[in-house]
């Protein structure tokens, strides 16, 4: 069954050649991998490109920066598989996570999301285990206080997205995945493994920690989430 990697890389390079060697050598091998290099001016670039010559599963885009919501789209609109599987640059995969995830939603054909435990680390920061729940009326109940989901860790049925055509809004820049999580939550059942399947490298300059130093834009961004 084939899976669609999805990664948009926007100034990488310190991290990117984990990344993608993470993914590459993953146990389960029938992917294509399509890396959205969404106008990095670093070396970023030159690092995909010399995978690619090597790997035919990767599926390079390279254009101007359009932000990361606008990438995962256009990953999620251009993919051909049944699931998408979400990956960050400076994330590590552990080799049996596309296998494990795979069999979990093969068993669990009413699950849309899948994600799993996570391991939290990074330079300066003391390792730690996220134990994220794993029952999916939990999972949406956590929904009323913050994302349920470490976004790089899901598997999604990509049948899920397009039958409800939903994909993630633009206009939740910052917490688009805790909202795509709240549309999804009507329409599908949600599910984590409880087992550590990522590495989640907690940096100063990530997407997360800048949002978060934006606190009133933030604000008021979970604040329209809370109310839906």
């Amino acid at each position: 069954m084939l899976l669609s990697v999805i990664m948009s890389v926007f100034n990488a390079e310190k991290y990117i050649q984990e990344a993608i060697k993470s993914v590459l050598n993953q146990t389960y091998s029938n992917f294509e991998f399509i890396i959205i290099n969404d106008g990095s001016k670093d070396n970023s670039l030159e690092i995909i490109k010399r995978f690619l010559v090597k790997d035919s599963r990767i599926i390079l885009i390279d254009r101007e920066n359009k932000g990361l919501v606008a990438s995962l789209n256009e990953g999620i609109l251009k993919s051909n598989g049944d699931f998408i599987v979400r990956m960050d640059a400076d994330d590590i995969c552990l080799p049996n996570r596309f296998r494990d995830q795979l069999d979990f939603m093969k068993k669990n054909p009413n699950i849309g999301v899948c994600g799993s435990w996570v391991e939290l680390f990074g330079e300066g920061f003391k390792s730690k285990i996220w134990k994220i729940p794993c029952n999916s009326e939990r999972l949406k109940a956590e929904l009323l206080f913050s994302s349920c989901f470490a976004h790089p860790s899901v598997i999604i049925r990509k049948k899920i997205l397009l039958d409800n055509n939903i994909l993630y809004d633009e206009s939740y820049i910052h917490a688009e995945d805790f909202e795509l999580w709240t549309r999804l939550s009507d329409v599908t059942n949600f599910g984590n493994i409880n087992k550590v399947l990522l590495k989640y490298r907690v940096v100063e300059d990530s997407v997360s920690n800048k949002a978060d130093l934006a606190l009133n834009s933030r604000y008021n961004i979970l604040q329209k989430i809370f109310n839906k």
